[in-house]
Order: C-alpha cells, then structure tokens, then sequence
C-alpha cells in the first residue's frame, strides 16, 4: 500500500472513538508528512473532568479536552507502538 493510499486510509478514521492506554478518545485529525515529521494522529481525549487551559500568562481560563498527537511511524520507518495501540483500540471501543 503506497503512503497516500495509507493516509487515506487513515483520514477515512477521523470521527471515530477508540480507546487509547486507557482514555476515551476521538480521531480529529490526520498530521501529514512533512521533512522531518513522519506525520501524527491527533486525538481528543475525553476525560471526566477536562484540564484547565491557560492563556499566554499563564493564568487559568477555561477547561477542554486535552489533544493528544501520536506518531504514525517510529524513527526508523516502521509504524510505531503507539499507532498499533491505538488501531487495537478502535476495535476495542464502543461507537457513539
């Protein structure tokens, strides 16, 4: 499967729930190659209680879901451990 066919693949994820190391997520985006990224999912987790965001200052304004970037390829070009947890964890959640 060539690399385009593959990110389609994957953009054709993007909405779906999954479980990953635990976290009730969402698949919001698909982070395509570029130089020396080898592209990244990006997740967002739904927990009980979001973290609390800051703005430049640091000072607390409001709370949302946290967004998680997991890479799809490990250094050495093959597809990481996270993704491979990640595709075990569509399988394992429910749909919404």
């Amino acid at each position: 499967m060539t690399d385009d066919a593959f990110t389609q693949r994957l953009r054709s994820l993007i909405g779906r729930t999954c479980s990953y190391f635990g976290r009730d997520c969402r698949i919001v985006e698909i982070l395509a190659e570029n130089g020396h990224d080898r592209g990244r999912l990006v997740l967002e987790a739904f927990d009980a209680v979001p973290p609390i965001q800051t703005d430049q200052f640091g000072q607390a304004v409001f709370r949302a879901n946290e967004h998680i970037e997991v890479p799809i390829h490990d250094p050495q070009g093959e597809f990481s451990e996270e993704l491979m947890h990640l595709l075990e964890g569509l399988e394992a959640a429910p749909t919404r």
